[in-house]
């Protein structure tokens, strides 16, 4: 029999997790405790108005080990308009704790520290001759698909955590890099997740997408489970329009996935082509179609664990072959309103990430 895999969002998940419907800024604070069997990040993304983008991540760990001691690291990585790449990594020393509160996004890593304050994100990273110094004033507010857990198991020992504190934001920020400063202002987004086993354990492989397009944001997931899980279909939708979330019930979406091909790089099924749709109710009905044009990045992860072919024959053996491909494509939103229909379209990036080995897409609806 298929172990269980489900989205927490029962009255007796809330209480038994200590939260409500709603999102509170406690949620964000530090949720593990660091140590081995664990996992945390806060991630931050900004898209500038001259085409600069900007991605910081805070990790409890280094990187996703979870069996590993405390590692506190960060990372900044900044793609300028004409594609030139910098990418920074700190860390201290291993076994020590991050230093983070527990009643709010309060995170330092060396010189470097991500806050929150009075409603806004501040952060800062610093590192040799790249200073990264942003605030991020949310457009939305705080919010997880039910309690934002998603549990694994016939007794639900594992899990998958997941919190959207800034769903959309202005952001302005001033970045010190190659000898030049650049004052920035733009849009931007943050989340944060943490739990207690290795993703690559319970999830065969997801579309992540995310676009404001019109007077619209949509977050639109599709999470398949890995196999002992029976590949279950996990979906996640958020809808919102002018500071408000109108829905977030995945139970009322349908996923579509159309002209799939098999990826030169991932050597596995790619769908060029994603719809999600979602029936809010009798008169409120969402398309939202991605249509790729090109990858802004694909690769095998098992290249990047050095040339030792012992080590990726044992990943192979496991079914541990993990592939990450980012995208960008046009996003049509089709929106029909109490008999009206409305289109809104907006290039937009989405990734896939794919931990199992299968070649060909397995999905149980």
């Amino acid at each position: 029999m298929n172990k269980k895999a489900v989205l927490a969002k029962g009255i007796s998940d809330y209480k038994q997790l200590g939260i409500n419907k709603e999102t509170a800024v406690w949620e964000d604070g530090m949720r593990s405790d660091g140590g081995r069997g664990t996992y945390e990040w806060w991630y931050f993304d900004a898209k500038y108005s001259d085409g600069t983008k900007v991605v910081v991540i805070f990790y409890t760990k280094n990187g996703f080990d979870v069996r590993g001691l405390a590692n506190p690291t960060a990372s900044l990585e900044i793609t300028f308009p004409n594609g030139k790449k910098v990418l920074k990594h700190i860390s201290e020393e291993k076994g020590q704790k991050i230093r983070a509160s527990r009643d709010q996004c309060d995170v330092k890593i060396a010189q470097s520290s991500i806050k929150y304050l009075k409603g806004n994100y501040l952060i800062h990273f610093i590192d040799d001759d790249v200073e990264y110094t942003c605030t991020m004033k949310p457009k939305l507010p705080m919010w997880r698909p039910g309690t934002g857990h998603w549990y694994y198991g016939k007794n639900q020992e594992y899990y998958f955590a997941w919190i959207v504190p800034q769903p959309s934001a202005d952001v302005r920020a001033t970045l010190k890099a190659c000898g030049e400063t650049f004052e920035l202002t733009g849009g931007g987004y943050h989340d944060h997740n943490w739990g207690n086993t290795h993703m690559r354990k319970l999830m065969n492989h997801w579309y992540w997408c995310r676009v404001n397009v019109g007077p619209y944001t949509i977050i639109a997931c599709d999470i398949i489970t890995e196999k002992k899980y029976g590949y279950a279909r996990l979906p996640v939708m958020m809808i919102a329009k002018d500071g408000i979330i109108l829905d977030d019930n995945e139970e009322k979406t349908i996923i579509k996935r159309l002209n799939t091909k098999y990826h030169p790089i991932s050597k596995k099924f790619f769908d060029n082509n994603l719809m999600f749709i979602h029936k809010v109710d009798d008169v409120t009905n969402f398309q939202i179609e991605f249509k790729r044009k090109y990858d802004i990045l694909a690769f095998n992860m098992l290249d990047r664990v050095g040339n030792s072919p012992i080590k990726i024959g044992i990943a192979k053996v496991l079914g541990f072959n993990p592939t990450y491909i980012r995208c960008i494509g046009d996003v049509k939103l089709t929106v029909e309103e109490n008999g009206e229909k409305k289109v809104f379209e907006e290039e937009g990036l989405w990734e896939q990430m794919f931990f199992g080995s299968n070649k060909d897409a397995i999905v149980d609806n």
